[in-house]
């Protein structure tokens, strides 16, 4: 069976992420990407001087010749919307091309770190809660999962350094907040009883908890959230099990890194992913 899923995201020229990652991923995996653009940057927002061509008046353009060709898809992503608007338009977009049996991805870029990116208002958060609500699979960090479900983002990481089970419980009854939602929180930072600095990616779904651990390898690269995102994706659409996907995603994402870090990448170039879509085959 042919699998196509929309990409609802920003091009970026340089940082290697958003539509660039989304497209090489889905591809690597035996679907075909459409990219629907939120954004034209010449290079993602971690550089110096670069330019942004919102592209939210054009997006109504896409929804409704691509509904006119009556195209369908099996799945939907969406990464990082800049606007209330831009954001509302992508809701429009799932609600027209969404039937029994689409999955819809939401990555709700919203910050890190413990802040929420430059930009974002009140209003840009409360529009990101409202579209995430209606997700199938949902994939936080632990700074957008807090800022979603109001939840002290300080209080959090103080237990993860202490009592990293109690944590993981903790996020799983705040992730009842989005219902049937299949939610998987990445990026957590705890420390492994023999003292290692790990992340985790916390599994969420049907009433279970299930921790995806990896060594944390230092520092922040550009796209890797994007990756993830589209790596589940991808696996869903696949009829993979979810922790199988997250685990496929993590060790991807790992090799990655390994290699940017040979290779001494700047981290806004984003990670050597190239390499290791082989990965991903199908």
């Amino acid at each position: 069976m042919h699998l196509r899923a929309a990409a609802i995201n920003d091009l970026s020229g340089l940082g290697r992420c958003s539509l660039t990652a989304d497209i090489a991923v889905l591809a690597a995996m035996g679907i075909e990407a459409c990219p629907l653009p939120t954004a034209v940057l010449t290079a993602q927002t971690g550089y110096a001087g670069f330019r942004c061509v919102p592209f939210a008046d054009h997006m109504e353009s896409y929804r409704k010749h691509w509904q006119e060709l009556g195209v369908s898809f099996q799945g939907i992503l969406s990464g990082y919307l800049a606007s209330p608007d831009t954001v509302r338009r992508t809701a429009e977009f799932v609600e027209t091309f969404r039937r029994p049996g689409v999955t819809y991805l939401c990555d709700p870029v919203l910050g890190d770190n413990g802040r929420v990116y430059r930009g974002f208002t009140d209003a840009s958060v409360e529009a990101m809660r409202s579209l995430a609500l209606r997700a199938d699979l949902l994939t936080p960090n632990l700074t957008e999962f807090c800022i979603l479900t109001g939840t002290d983002m300080d209080a959090m990481q103080k237990l993860g350094e202490a009592h990293p089970d109690e944590l993981f419980a903790a996020l799983a009854r705040k992730a009842a907040f989005f219902k049937d939602t299949d939610t998987v929180i990445t990026g957590i930072p705890f420390r492994n009883e023999e003292g290692r600095q790990m992340l985790c990616n916390l599994v969420l779904t049907q009433g279970t908890q299930v921790p995806v651990s990896f060594p944390h390898l230092g520092g922040t690269y550009s796209g890797t959230g994007d990756l993830f995102a589209a790596v589940l994706l991808g696996g869903r659409l696949q009829h993979r099990d979810l922790e199988a996907s997250v685990r496929l995603a993590g060790t991807f994402i790992s090799r990655g890194i390994e290699s940017a870090r040979r290779n001494h990448t700047p981290y806004n170039d984003g990670i050597d992913y190239e390499s290791c879509l082989s990965l991903l085959l199908p």
